[in-house]
């Protein structure tokens, strides 16, 4: 395996290690009162100005686009971005972290079926048993063998299901900005689009006025730059390194990671068929990287790396 492509593993592990992360954090704010369309405005409003600030000042030509790029990130940002964010955050709001990250994942099959269809990308049986068992892996830890998830609201489950496919939908479209520019690029201009989406809805000063405890503020920050900046970013060089179908499957070590934090942190007991699901979960991962690469597509990093080269 080449070096490339062991970093690009890394990196999509840390980003669904953090996301595991920020669920719980999310759930507690709407305990508190504050809806999914506010939190996305503050968590994408926030991450927007503090990557912008950090470019300006430390990398100025990663600020740098065409013009023509314009519509691209207007869709990736306002469908994919903001799209995922707010479906996601809505379907946590109205059932339980664990099966709304779990129906979220359904975004891995979406993407290598649309892969496969549409890009011309080859379909091997050790991609497709990986992905077997990263779906399966992450049923189990999601503690979907439960009845209690057959009894989720209908609204709670329509939004998962739609998170799904703006997750496969921003993870698909990522790569395209990949091909040209960074990944801090690609998520800045993605993240600015969201911006002034929201600001149509509602005024951004009323983030300001609203009037909130200093402690929601840092929770805030917390999930701008570490539920958002960083993740996003871990994930988007991922996908410029290896096939967003490799990437996606390994993207659902995300719900191991909330077991694991709602065991440590939260003192919740994990179960038997929840170890075996997340022990699933590892092998695909480990499954992906076993064997030569199947011929394809070449990764955006090598497209863009031609292209100024």
């Amino acid at each position: 395996m080449k070096k490339k492509e062991i970093e690009a593993y890394l990196y999509v592990l840390i980003a669904t290690t953090l996301w595991g992360f920020s669920g719980v954090v999310a759930k507690h704010l709407f305990n508190t009162g504050i809806s999914p369309l506010r939190l996305v405005q503050v968590r994408i409003s926030l991450s927007a100005f503090i990557l912008f600030s950090a470019l300006l000042i430390f990398s100025r030509k990663r600020l740098v686009i065409s013009v023509k790029d314009l519509p691209y990130f207007l869709v990736f940002g306002v469908i994919g971005l903001t799209g995922s964010q707010f479906s996601f955050y809505f379907t946590v709001s109205k059932i339980q972290v664990g099966p709304a990250v779990l129906i979220q994942y359904l975004c891995a099959a979406w993407v290598t079926l649309y892969a496969y269809l549409f890009r011309d990308e080859p379909l091997s049986k050790r991609m497709v048993f990986a992905l077997f068992l990263a779906v399966s892996g992450c049923y189990l830890v999601a503690g979907g063998y439960r009845f209690d998830l057959l009894r989720l609201n209908r609204v709670g489950l329509a939004g998962g299901v739609l998170s799904s496919f703006f997750v496969a939908f921003y993870t698909l479209t990522s790569e395209k900005g990949l091909k040209r520019y960074d990944a801090w690029t690609v998520l800045l201009y993605g993240l600015a689009a969201g911006v002034l989406f929201h600001a149509f809805l509602n005024s951004p000063l009323q983030m300001v006025t609203a009037g909130y405890p200093l402690t929601t503020w840092l929770i805030f920050v917390y999930i701008a730059l570490f539920a958002t900046l960083l993740p996003f970013a871990f994930f988007f060089k991922g996908i410029e390194r290896i096939r967003v179908t490799r990437a996606s499957i390994a993207a659902n070590w995300e719900p191991v990671t909330a077991g694991l934090s709602a065991y440590f942190i939260l003192g919740e007991v994990l179960e038997p068929l929840q170890i075996l699901g997340g022990l699933a979960v590892i092998a695909a991962v480990i499954l992906l990287q076993l064997g030569k690469p199947t011929p394809g597509p070449a990764s955006a990093l090598d497209i863009r790396t031609e292209g100024t080269g």
